[in-house]
Order: structure tokens, then C-alpha cells, then sequence
């Protein structure tokens, strides 16, 4: 009878101990299995948030250079408008130099030119030209100390 129960004594134990062998070394696999998942993640995250940097580092720097764009073609439109009023500035100043002498004549038909023609000649006896001509410089050079001003009354910043 011993002989009986000895195989299944023996077999028990192995079975045992081999079970219990084999769950250990299951559980070593599983601890190492989250060893290397937490540290592949670690290594994983450690990379995106490399990269996350790099990026932010390289937007940063792409929106620098397009807001210095924005500004240089600000600046070019400024000067350009500000080239536009010098130079209208100057033409209106040559044209009403110009204008100074004015020899009326007959227009392309229509009354009005006719008619400011025998204004101008009936006038010719009470000899308002010199007055006219001083009248008309000192409104060009109102106009002109009010140009300036407005200019220089312009704040950057809208003060």
C-alpha cells in the first residue's frame, strides 16, 4: 500500500513544487514585463515631450519672423503714405505757385468760364490782383502750418 501512495505523494509534491516554481517565475516575467512597459513609457514620454519642445521652439520662432512681416510692411506702408502726403504736399505748393498768375480765356463752351472772364475783366480797374494773389499764398500757407501740425500731432500708439 505504501507503494501505492508513495508515486502519489511524490507526484504531489512535484506538482506542487513545480507549480509554485512556475508561478514564481511567472511573477518574476510579470514584474519584468512592468518593469519595461513603465520604463518604455517613461522613454516614450521622455521623447513626445522632446519633440513637443522642438516644436514650440520652432512655431516661436516661425511666428517671430512672420510678425516682423507684419511689421516691415506696416513700416513700408507708412512711408509710402507718408511719401504720398510730402509729395502731394509739394505739387499743391507748385500748383498754387503756378496759379498765381492767372490769364482768364474763353473755356470749351459752357457759361460758367465765359462768365468768370467778365468777372476777372471788369474787375482789371479796382486792381485787387496783388491783394488776391496775397490772400491766396497766406490760405496756401495756413494750410500748409495745419498740415504739419496734424502730422505732428500723430502719436504712434494712438495717444
Amino acid at each position: 500500500m505504501i507503494h501505492f501512495f508513495f508515486p502519489l505523494v511524490i507526484g504531489g509534491i512535484l506538482t506542487d513544487a513545480f507549480g509554485k516554481l512556475f508561478a514564481v517565475i511567472w511573477s518574476v516575467i510579470k514584474w519584468i514585463g512592468r518593469l519595461l512597459k513603465k520604463l518604455f513609457q517613461g522613454l516614450i514620454d521622455l521623447l513626445v515631450g522632446f519633440f513637443e519642445v522642438i516644436y514650440a521652439l520652432i512655431d516661436g520662432l516661425l511666428y517671430f519672423l512672420y510678425k516682423i512681416g507684419v511689421l516691415a510692411v506696416k513700416l513700408f506702408l507708412l512711408f509710402f503714405e507718408l511719401a504720398k502726403m510730402i509729395v502731394s504736399l509739394f505739387v499743391g505748393f507748385a500748383k498754387t505757385l503756378a496759379s498765381l498768375v492767372y490769364i482768364p480765356k474763353g473755356g470749351s463752351g459752357h457759361g460758367y468760364s465765359e462768365m468768370l472772364g467778365k468777372i476777372f475783366s471788369s474787375m482789371k480797374p479796382l486792381q485787387l490782383d496783388p491783394i488776391a494773389y496775397i490772400l491766396l499764398f497766406i490760405l496756401w500757407m495756413f494750410t500748409v502750418v495745419a498740415a504739419i501740425k496734424l502730422l505732428s500731432s500723430i502719436r504712434v500708439g494712438g495717444d
